[in-house]
């Protein structure tokens, strides 16, 4: 009996001590905090107009989804942000409602809301695809809807 113990109890420790070094499973809400971050500098960078600040956030292959338009990568969509100042805006706010998926991709819903100080000028829902890009969080895939009727169909 006493040999059959022995190895028993060598299997029972070594069970036991790889069970405690299991990777812990991914918590997406892990990462909110440094999308909420990323959305704070998203929309400081948006309401400057500065496009080099606002394309840093995205991975080199993004696609965006902008309301009324065509799909456009990165580079055409830092062309837009250069006209924001022009809107003569003063906020952008992304507020993040949701957060889901693994330690490679995280999807992201939302809603946002601009303003120029005295209006809300737009607002409405996003939906946005986080990846991992090095040590940091990027976006991968972007598209947000309006909640605002458009001024033709008031």
């Amino acid at each position: 009996m006493r040999k059959i113990a022995i190895p028993l109890s060598i299997v029972a420790f070594a069970a036991c001590h790889s069970a405690s070094e299991a990777p812990a499973a991914f918590d997406p809400t892990s990462v909110k905090a440094e999308i909420i971050a990323a959305n704070q500098q998203f929309g400081d960078a948006f309401v400057k107009g500065d496009s080099a600040g606002v394309a840093a956030l995205y991975v080199a292959d993004a696609k965006i989804f902008p309301p009324n338009m065509h799909s456009c990568n990165r580079d055409e969509m830092s062309g837009m942000i250069k006209t924001i100042p022009q809107m003569h805006l003063k906020s952008m706010k992304l507020n993040t409602d949701e957060v889901s998926g693994g330690p490679d991709e995280i999807v992201e819903t939302g809603n946002y809301e601009m303003d120029d100080s005295t209006k809300t000028v737009d607002k409405g829902n996003y939906m946005v695809v986080w990846k991992k890009d090095g040590d940091k969080w990027k976006i991968s895939r972007d598209i947000w809807n309006s909640s605002t009727m458009p001024a033709a169909m008031k």
